[in-house]
């Protein structure tokens, strides 16, 4: 088969067939342009014809491919993990910067993309990577390895348990959709990614103020607290996080979006 007419004739759109493609052949997409005129094996179309079809019906790439690009970075990712999205970098990027000689707790980690990233892009002195699920922990371990950076692991529900241990930052993208929300969700994001990482409760923000209060204990003195946000939340995190913390500020993402607000310990 003619990978051209492969591409021309798959039920998914071109960008996605291409990703998918290019999986199959263990290849980049970039180095497939350079092979459109080329034939493959009956195998291996069988095989892309089987995730093409499995994108058509609404499953993530990601899941598809099981992995995805993020902070320049690939990490593994499944059905008991958030996809990372490129509007979390903003978080990540503000991190960096802050990190050096850092003990930093990835908190609701999901695939670790958070952490990790920021421990490959400066000497954080230790890293932690917490998060309730079980699997979801698995596969932050996984990217670790991937990666290799050393990371200490934690099961913690962090609505009903304290925060163990003490750090000098705390970076978090806990659930902050609103429970009403989540059945008009894309199929792709309502469908195949876990709920538990997406319903933030009746009004998106039922796992701050837990996060800020038990993060407030567990930072060194003048310890670092950045949170994801969802875009209109701006201003509810700000006011849980005036009690507990100083020099509080949003950051804002490529498109202008409030997306994370970040502060400091309070002496």
């Amino acid at each position: 088969m003619v990978i051209r007419q492969l591409l021309r004739d798959a039920p998914c759109n071109r960008l996605d067939a291409e990703v998918l493609l290019a999986h199959v052949l263990g290849i980049s997409r970039e180095k497939l342009l350079f092979y459109f005129n080329d034939t493959i094996s009956a195998t291996q179309a069988e095989a892309f014809s089987s995730l093409a079809q499995k994108r058509a019906a609404g499953c993530p790439v990601a899941q598809l491919i099981g992995e995805r690009e993020f902070y320049s970075l690939s990490f593994f990712v499944t059905k008991d993990t958030l996809t990372p999205r490129p509007d979390t970098e903003t978080l990540v990027e503000w991190a960096i910067s802050r990190a050096e000689g850092c003990r930093v707790l990835d908190l609701c980690c999901g695939t670790g993309c958070i952490g990790i990233s920021v421990a490959k892009n400066a000497a954080v002195s230790a890293l932690t990577l917490a998060d309730i699920s079980t699997p979801a922990l698995a596969v932050a371990a996984k990217n670790a390895k991937r990666h290799h950076v050393v990371a200490n692991l934690a099961a913690l529900d962090i609505l009903k348990e304290p925060i163990t241990g003490t750090f000098d930052m705390i970076l978090s993208n806990p659930p902050y959709i609103e429970t009403a929300v989540i059945p008009t969700l894309a199929p792709d994001v309502r469908l195949y990614e876990p709920h538990i990482a997406l319903d933030g409760g009746a009004d998106g923000l039922l796992f701050y103020p837990a996060i800020i209060e038990k993060a407030y204990v567990a930072l060194s003195p003048r310890g670092l607290l950045g949170l994801e946000i969802g875009y209109t939340q701006a201003e509810a995190v700000e006011a849980l996080m005036m009690p507990f913390f100083g020099e509080i500020s949003v950051l804002f993402d490529l498109s202008g979006n409030p997306r994370a607000v970040v502060g400091r310990k309070s002496e």
